[in-house]
């Protein structure tokens, strides 16, 4: 059997690379989209996704079928603090910040979509067992059999991305988090609607509510190993979840297994390696707590898009379409990397007690905001300075 050629594999179906693929798919370029697991499957994730990564899906003429995935909008986010709470909100308080949607569904969304257009191919359920090089192509083997061909090669497969190793893609950064995360659904009902996100910081625990659903509030919780291990005791679990559901104006029962993940990490590698395109947490992982990872993804994969489309049909030479799309993805990182440290800086810090009621009550969430939609380099080394002054300021 001829093995198929395609203009692109791309390995990793989760967020980043399904939407990358529903961009190529879009311009006609033939588009292998392949991942080990098979749609849809639960990932531990806070599922709040951000208004700016919910502008890019609608430009691929997705904000329909986004709508009918039944999420639950966001306006801000609510600080719990002992017994007090603070509102972050960007502008006005009414100003869309996200929609919480259960992470399963946008995944199953993403990789149809996908599958739909007629120059892409799922390849799912099997994993890349070998990548070698065959003339000027990429040749996959999968698990099950299966031999692809590429003329580009682009990895999505995470953080601990099994590809990368075998490729010899070095780790530029590598930073691993004393922290590990659990993710628990919770069914029920709201007894009103919050229109927020609810961030609790209680006993060692960082808990993130997020309802998804007229029926689901997602639950994530971020602590140290042993505080995540206090958590098998049923009575710790029933009183954080108890509390998380009543600050969410939400009653309701923990239903399914949680999801376990950690020891959570920071990793960095290139943008690009030779030809082989990197994106999303593969390339760049930041620190969960700010929840932007879902953004990081999407936003990433527009500039893979236009690096791809460049040199496929724009006859943009290789090296200056991958040194932009580096550039790129470098000038945009920075932003988001700014903000992940801000905010681990304050919601960490030995100080918070005392700053999060101040910054609650200024700009700093419009500014930030700002910095994010506009990736301003101004903006987000002042965000890399004032992150670097709130961990002077808590040590």
């Amino acid at each position: 059997m001829k093995t198929p050629l395609f203009d692109i594999a791309i390995v990793g179906a989760s967020v980043s690379g399904a939407s990358l693929a529903i961009r190529l798919g879009q311009q006609g370029l033939t588009t292998a989209l392949i991942d080990k697991q098979s749609f849809p499957r639960r990932k531990a994730c806070g599922e709040g996704i951000s208004d700016i990564a919910l502008d890019s899906l609608y430009q691929l003429g997705l904000e329909s079928e986004i709508h009918k995935l039944g999420g639950k909008p966001f306006y801000s986010f609510r600080l719990g603090l002992e017994n007090r709470s603070f509102e972050f909100a960007s502008g006005k308080k009414q100003s869309l910040k996200g929609i919480g949607i259960p992470r399963y569904r946008l995944d199953k969304l993403l990789t149809d979509q996908a599958s739909a257009l007629p120059s892409v191919n799922p390849f799912f359920g099997s994993s890349v067992t070998d990548i070698a090089m065959k003339g000027s192509n990429y040749l996959l083997s999968l698990a099950d059999g299966q031999h692809i061909s590429a003329r580009y090669l682009v990895l999505a497969d995470g953080t601990n991305s099994a590809n990368a190793k075998k490729l010899g893609i070095p780790k530029t950064t590598k930073k691993k988090l004393p922290l590990w995360g659990m993710n628990f659904v919770l069914k029920g009902k709201f007894k009103k609607t919050t229109g927020e996100v609810l961030i609790l910081l209680k006993d060692g625990f960082e808990v993130y509510c997020t309802p998804v659903s007229d029926t689901t509030l997602n639950v994530a919780v971020l602590a140290r190993k042993e505080r995540v291990a206090h958590l098998q005791d049923d009575s710790v679990m029933q009183q954080l979840l108890g509390e998380a559901a009543e600050k969410s104006s939400f009653h309701g029962e923990v239903t399914g297994s949680p999801l376990v993940v950690g020891p959570v990490g920071v990793t960095k590698r290139p943008y690009s390696y030779h030809s082989i395109l990197l994106l999303g947490d593969t390339t760049e992982s930041l620190d969960p707590i700010a929840g932007m990872g879902i953004t990081h993804g999407v936003m990433m994969s527009e500039h893979a898009a236009t690096a791809l489309v460049d040199i496929l049909q724009h006859g943009v030479p290789e090296e200056k379409a991958l040194r932009d799309y580096a550039a790129n993805c470098k000038k945009m990182s920075r932003v988001y990397r700014g903000f992940t440290q801000i905010t681990a800086s304050l919601l960490r810090s030995r100080l918070r007690k005392f700053l999060i009621p101040i910054l609650s009550a200024t700009s700093l969430p419009f500014l930030i905001n700002n910095a994010l939609r506009y990736e301003s380099i101004a903006e987000s080394n002042h965000m890399l300075l004032f992150a670097k002054f709130l961990q002077i300021m808590g040590s």
